[in-house]
């Protein structure tokens, strides 16, 4: 993975690149999280419950999905959004934080 370049778009959809649909990404998530593709079903239940795309969110936000991943199988549950929701509080970016 690379920077994009100047003038480069970091996404597009079908209809304005002729390659397909792309968006750019942390390499970090990859590298050093262990995110993978295709996402789980709680990931990608939880990327459209809070209505972001991946590239949209953090690496940190990302360690907490993955965290929680890892104690919901260690604690022998099945993940859960609701239960996600109820330990980690969604802010949108455009809300003041005091």
């Amino acid at each position: 993975m690379v920077a994009c370049r100047e003038g480069e778009p970091v996404c597009s959809d079908e209809a304005s690149d002729p390659e397909g649909p792309f968006c750019f990404i942390y390499s970090t998530l990859f590298r050093r999280l262990g995110l993978q593709l295709p996402f789980t079903p709680s990931e990608r239940t939880l990327l459209t419950e809070v209505n972001v795309a991946p590239a949209q969110l953090h690496p940190n936000s990302w360690a907490f999905v993955k965290a929680f991943a890892i104690l919901c199988c260690i604690l022998d549950l099945t993940p859960s959004v609701d239960i996600f929701l109820y330990f980690f509080e969604v802010k949108d970016p455009g809300t003041p934080l005091f």
